[in-house]
This record gives structure tokens, C-alpha cells and sequence, in this order.
């Protein structure tokens, strides 16, 4: 006979099942407009009722820094 350790996580660590942090395509959009704007994350996020690691890591995900740049005014 075996024992097999199972790891409690407690529920402060553990993460929502489901995707809750997922970004509709007009929020990813409108993500991309306002860093490009010149907001920052903590800006965009307050912008959009997330939290500022949120939006950065929406950015990372979605590979969507090139689409910021580009759209980016670049200074006179």
C-alpha cells in the first residue's frame, strides 16, 4: 500500500477556473488605443476596471506591443 500526497492549495492562491481575466476583441482594441495614447497600464486598467498587471499581461498574451507601436505617435 501507497501513499499519495495531494497538495491543498488554499483558495487564495488557486486560480478562478474559466478565463475571468479574458479580453473581448473591442476590449483588446481599445487596450491598444490607449497605450498607445500614451496611458499607462495602471491607466488603461482604471480605464477599463482591471488592474494594471492585467492589461500588461493581456499585452504580452496577445503579442500586441508591435500594435501599440505602430499606432504610437512617435514625438515632433
Amino acid at each position: 500500500m501507497s501513499i499519495v500526497f495531494v497538495p491543498k492549495i488554499p483558495d487564495h492562491l488557486v486560480k478562478t477556473k474559466g478565463t475571468p481575466e479574458a479580453y473581448s476583441k473591442d476590449e483588446l482594441n481599445r487596450v491598444v488605443a490607449l497605450r498607445a495614447s500614451g496611458l499607462s497600464y495602471r491607466e488603461v486598467g482604471l480605464e477599463l476596471g482591471r488592474g494594471g498587471g492585467s492589461v500588461a499581461c493581456a499585452i504580452t498574451y496577445h503579442k500586441l506591443q508591435g500594435l501599440i507601436d505602430s499606432y504610437s505617435v512617435s514625438p515632433r
